[in-house]
């Protein structure tokens, strides 16, 4: 699959991915009351699994089997949620800044680590 398709479908699925995290971080912290970090947390764990669904059977063309391309995928996003973690407790709590203003921080390092990733080794037969 050429380049640009792919960085298009890329783009595309990690805006529904991105919207899927922010309406239920936005959910947690307002509408639940849980701790900004902890409602971060969870709504990437949601989140993660649509995107491995979506990156796996629409984004990348023929990727490895499921197995190898999983456990891949698992230590990226093992890496990726660490990251947001790290962004998000360090914006909140030492930067002090909007806890959606950080989730967005956060994206932007998330999605590239992701992207870079996904390309090189995740992905690839």
């Amino acid at each position: 699959m050429p380049f640009l398709k792919k960085t298009l479908r890329f783009g595309v699925v990690g805006a529904l991915t991105a919207v899927l995290h922010y309406g239920l971080l936005y959910i947690g912290v307002e509408a639940l009351q849980l701790n900004v970090t902890v409602a971060s947390s969870l709504g990437f764990v949601v989140a993660v699994i649509f995107n491995y669904l979506m990156h796996y059977s629409w984004t990348f063309d023929e990727p490895a089997p499921h197995g190898r391309t999983l456990r891949r995928y698992l230590v990226m996003i093992g890496c990726g949620f660490l990251i947001n973690g790290a962004v998000m407790y360090a914006g909140v709590q030492w930067v002090v800044l909007n806890y959606l203003l950080t989730q967005a921080l956060a994206l932007v390092v998330v999605v590239s680590w992701n992207f870079v990733m996904s390309n090189v080794w995740v992905f690839r037969r």
